[in-house]
This record gives structure tokens, C-alpha cells and sequence, in this order.
């Protein structure tokens, strides 16, 4: 719905008219008024415009249009009027997505129970409402999508958790570790063809503290359970005698195995 209205600054108009004749003045407000409705002034129509506003000669329509405002590629523009009309749409969008999240968050607490409830805030605390309210704009908002919603955060939390841990962090110093093919997870090294050994498996399991902790919050699972599973892991793993390149592969790998122990 267009804007039935836009902020009349009384004082700035008294002062920014005070040199111009009535007529000038009258014609001014017109313009405004025309801008307002239209988006534009149109160029070099100055019979139409003549006719928007009322008794005012050419010359004073043309001599009006070069004081007070800027000639486009599209139109003439009060750039003042412009930018007071696009921060009113600019406001007004931000309250109507406010108002809409603040329902989403209420219909939120009464469909899911108060735990997924409370994982759905959190998963979603750094986020602004605008990017909130792009998830949410073009789905109906029920107990079905609201825990699709909250397992696809989870998932995607999960796969950046991944990520994270798996990260390789060699400065310039230990560049040479890298074309050893070496890689480092925190101050700890590990060479690529050694990670099979049971041992070094069960050093990087033991010390991954950060993900354990991250896994347990992310599942709602207590980290007892998770660090058992973990052990399962390696129990299967060395059983099997799986090796793993790299350290993405046994965090990807635990990851997965814990899924399958831990369904939500």
C-alpha cells in the first residue's frame, strides 16, 4: 500500500523558501506533492505539469524545478523528499518484519516443546530479524516446518562443527609441515600416513574435547553418552582397521557414527 503521507519539515520549508515569491512557493509544494505520488517529475512535460499545478506560468515552473530540485536520467527529484520517503518505506518495512517475528516467536512457544523451543532461540540468537524473517516468509508456520526448520539448523550447525575441528592452521613457519604432507590441529602434528595407528586415533578422539562438548549441546545428548559413542568409534574402527587420510575424514566420519547412535 503507497505511503498516504510524508514528514513536512515546518521549519526547514520556512527557511529554504524565504526569498522565493508566493507563486514560487505554491508551485514548490505542488511539485512535492507530485513527487510524492508519482516517484518523479517528469522531464521536459512541462504542459501536464503546468496543469498539476494550477495558475503557475512555465517560467516559474521551470525556474521552481532548477532551485529545488535534481535533474535524472529518469526525472527531476527533491533529493530531501527522496530520502525522507525511501527511510519512512525503509522503517515501516523493519516494523512490519519485527511484528511478524515476534508472532513466529509466540506461535514457536506454543507448537514445540520447551526444549526444541529453547535450541531454536538459541540456534537462532546471532541472526538479525531480517535474515530470521527470510527463512520464515514463504512457509506456513506449524509443528511440521518448525522441526524441519530446527533439524536442518542442527544438521548445518553440525557440518560447520566439522568444519571447524577439521580446519588446518599452518602459518609460515610450518609451511614446510605442509609440503611434508603434515597437518596441524591446534599446537598437536599428525602425519597423514600414521593415522591409522590406533594409538594416534586415540590421541585425537581423547583431545577433541571442543567438538565432544559442541556434539552434546547440538544433540541435546549428555556428554557421558557422546564421549561412550566416541569410544565405540574407535573400538569399530580399530576393529576394522580403517584409515583415514586426513583429520576431516575421522571428524566427518565420527560425526556420522554418533548420528546413527544418537537419532533425534
Amino acid at each position: 500500500m503507497k505511503d498516504p503521507a510524508f514528514l513536512f519539515y515546518s521549519k526547514d520549508f520556512y527557511e529554504g523558501t524565504r526569498t522565493m515569491l508566493p507563486k514560487e512557493r505554491a508551485c514548490y509544494i505542488d511539485l512535492l506533492i507530485y513527487q510524492h505520488q508519482n516517484g518523479r517529475i517528469p522531464i521536459d512535460d512541462y504542459e501536464r505539469l503546468s496543469m498539476y499545478c494550477s495558475g503557475i506560468d512555465e517560467a516559474t515552473l521551470k525556474a521552481t524545478l532548477k532551485a529545488k530540485f535534481k535533474q535524472e536520467d529518469d526525472g527531476w527529484y527533491n533529493l530531501k523528499l527522496k530520502k525522507t520517503i525511501d527511510d519512512r518505506s525503509e522503517f515501516a518495512k523493519k516494523q512490519s518484519i519485527n511484528g511478524k517475528i515476534g508472532q513466529f516467536w509466540k506461535k514457536s512457544k506454543s507448537i514445540l516443546s520447551k526444549t526444541d523451543y529453547n535450541k531454536l532461540r538459541e540456534l537462532l540468537e546471532n541472526q538479525s530479524n531480517k535474515d530470521i524473517f527470510n527463512k520464515i516468509k514463504e512457509i506456513e508456520i506449524n509443528k511440521n516446518t518448525l522441526e524441519a526448520m530446527l533439524k536442518a539448523m542442527l544438521e548445518a550447525k553440525l557440518k560447520h562443527l566439522v568444519n571447524v575441528n577439521a580446519n588446518v592452521n599452518v602459518n609460515k613457519e610450518e609451511k614446510e609441515y605442509e609440503n611434508n604432507n603434515y597437518f596441524y590441529s591446534g599446537e598437536d602434528k599428525y602425519h597423514l600416513d600414521v593415522i591409522h595407528d590406533s594409538k594416534t586415533l586415540y590421541e585425537i578422539i581423547k583431545n577433541s574435547e571442543s567438538w565432544r562438548k559442541t556434539y552434546s549441546k547440538i544433540r541435546d545428548v549428555s556428554e557421558t553418552k557422546v564421549a561412550r559413542s566416541q569410544l565405540d568409534f574407535y573400538n569399530d574402527i580399530s576393529l576394522k582397521k580403517k584409515t583415514h587420510r586426513t583429520l576431516r575424514e575421522i571428524i566427518e566420519h565420527m560425526t556420522n557414527y554418533c548420528n546413527l547412535k544418537h537419532k533425534t
